[in-house]
């Protein structure tokens, strides 16, 4: 075995000069082990005490542990949460992490060692559901070559065709690790968009899209546009692996409205859907200004059929000029509010311009 893994270290890293030059060397992730991330490292805190394994949740999506357990105290740097490789008398084999798979191959590989005098081994597969069997190796990463704790150490692997790669403890010890990271052969799609269609909801556009695969992605971005040339984010979404989203607008604009979702990778890198567009008509809500004339600076405002949220009321005098303005929240699909105009808004006419939430209706009324 020892010579077969001496074997797999030269081909690691004289197969570069072949293939680095089409390498993309995308970073998918960076795992920290934190309970803080998004999503939070699930990881057990509990020291196993018989040999088993496990799924769990990270930043990089799905992992698995056998004979490991998070912990804090020798992590990089100090007193971070980080994974610890548990030896459990009686049990010949070390434990083992398991990376979540990756979709554009594995050329680089880095962690830091929390523990210098700590060896590991490093295997690849092309099997998304292996865990012990199917493995091919890869290096052997002697303790030797490591005196400083917390530095980043990095193995060429360069494999095209791995899905997955698993980090195999030294027998018979406590190892700890933290901050790993691998980079891509291929180039990383962060998200492969299926359909994306809009409804009209009441006064509200409904935007569903679906999704094919999703990888590396942190959140999604939702951007309108009035005329599909300038978009403005309206919203956001975080990334979850799911196969299908739903997000509501509840600001649309009457008439054309352009949506397209932004797939944001955790590096950054964005990726756009195709655009989608709706027309609103005009609402069906009904508006009831009383009494008007209105009398004794009074003015009652009456509405039926919005949605729920905030309305502007402004009252405009004949040169268009605004006199008056005043915010109402409406908590359901009907508003009645009593508004007190000041003393500015003198006798003669005007226009009552009601607005929010997609809906906007202009009436006349009389100040005696």
């Amino acid at each position: 075995m020892k010579k077969n893994l001496q074997k797999f270290i030269l081909i690691a890293f004289t197969s570069l000069c072949g293939l680095s030059a089409f390498s993309q060397n995308q970073t998918y992730w960076n795992e920290g082990f934190e309970p803080s991330a998004t999503p939070a490292c699930d990881l057990v805190t509990v020291s196993p005490t018989v040999s088993g394994g496990n799924y769990f949740n990270g930043n990089a999506g799905v992992w698995y542990g056998n004979n490991v357990y998070r912990t804090t105290g020798t992590g990089c740097p100090s007193g971070n949460n980080h994974v610890r490789y548990k030896n459990i008398s009686g049990v010949t084999d070390s434990g083992y992490l398991v990376t979540p798979i990756v979709s554009a191959g594995i050329n680089e590989f880095h962690m830091k060692r929390a523990r210098a005098s700590r060896s590991f081994t490093l295997w690849v597969t092309n099997d998304t559901l292996a865990t012990t069997t199917n493995w091919t190796p890869v290096v052997l990463m002697r303790s030797s070559a490591l005196t400083v704790v917390c530095n980043d150490t990095t193995v060429i692997i360069n494999s095209a065709t791995a899905k997955r790669l698993k980090i195999v403890g030294r027998p018979g010890t406590d190892s700890d690790v933290d901050s790993i990271w691998i980079t891509s052969v291929g180039v990383i799609t962060p998200v492969k968009f299926g359909n994306i269609a809009a409804n009209q909801a009441n006064n509200l556009v409904k935007l569903n899209w679906n999704i094919e695969t999703e990888t590396n992605t942190n959140s999604y971005i939702i951007e309108r546009s009035a005329n599909s040339d300038i978009y403005k984010q309206v919203g956001s979404l975080n990334a979850n692996k799911a196969a299908s989203y739903t997000w509501m607008d509840n600001t649309p604009s009457l008439g054309l409205n352009y949506y397209r979702i932004v797939a944001l990778d955790n590096n950054g890198t964005k990726q756009y859907s195709s655009i989608v567009k709706i027309n609103l008509g005009k609402s069906k809500a009904e508006l009831n200004v009383y009494p008007n004339p209105v009398k004794g600076g009074q003015l009652n405002v009456a509405i039926t059929g919005i949605n729920k949220g905030s309305y502007t009321a402004n009252i405009y005098n004949t040169a268009g000029a605004l006199v008056y303005t005043t915010s109402v929240v409406s908590e359901s699909t009907s508003l009645s509010k009593t508004i007190t105009l000041p003393s500015i808004v003198k006798t003669g006419n005007y226009s009552l311009e009601i607005v929010g939430g997609g809906y906007k209706k202009v009436t006349s009324i009389l100040v005696q």
